[in-house]
């Protein structure tokens, strides 16, 4: 068997609804993670706030809870932010379109602020690698070549 690329390995992940499912549930997760941020908030006064252990939290962020609606309701209510679901058009990344997708690029929203609001908690079916480099970002580091970004199992 002949090794196989990583485009070739990208787009056969891309195809398995749990790749899909993880890759919202880090960008609802990071969201989460950025508002604390901005809000200065700890693990601790999070948990608080929710009624909850800093455990509890602390498996929230890492993704390793049942994200219901009612959770991601909960962690939003909890944040003072909105929580917006919504479907959008095709989310297949730069490495699976093909040449004349690629030279496209795809439309991005600017974020709507409501009065005396000055973020949201944004769930939507999105971009995987676009959640993991801010991630990256965030915490200071420098992006990663696409090759290495992937996750494995």
């Amino acid at each position: 068997m002949k090794p196989r690329s990583f485009s070739e390995l990208y787009q056969e992940a891309a195809q398995h609804q749990d790749y899909w499912i993880a890759g919202a549930i880090l960008e609802f997760t990071e969201s989460v993670v950025q508002e604390m941020k901005r809000q200065g908030l700890t693990r601790t006064a999070l948990a608080e706030r929710l009624g909850a252990t800093p455990a509890y939290v602390t498996k929230i962020l890492r993704g390793r809870v049942n994200f219901t609606l009612a959770t991601m309701v909960r962690l939003s209510r909890a944040l003072d932010a909105e929580l917006r679901v919504r479907l959008g058009g095709s989310s297949r990344r730069q490495a699976v379109r093909g040449p004349a997708e690629a030279t496209r690029a795809p439309a991005r929203r600017a974020p709507v602020r409501k009065a005396g609001r000055s973020s949201e908690v944004v769930a939507a079916a999105a971009s995987r690698p676009a959640a993991l480099r801010a991630r990256q970002s965030a915490a200071g580091k420098p992006p990663q070549p696409a090759a290495t970004r992937a996750r494995t199992r």
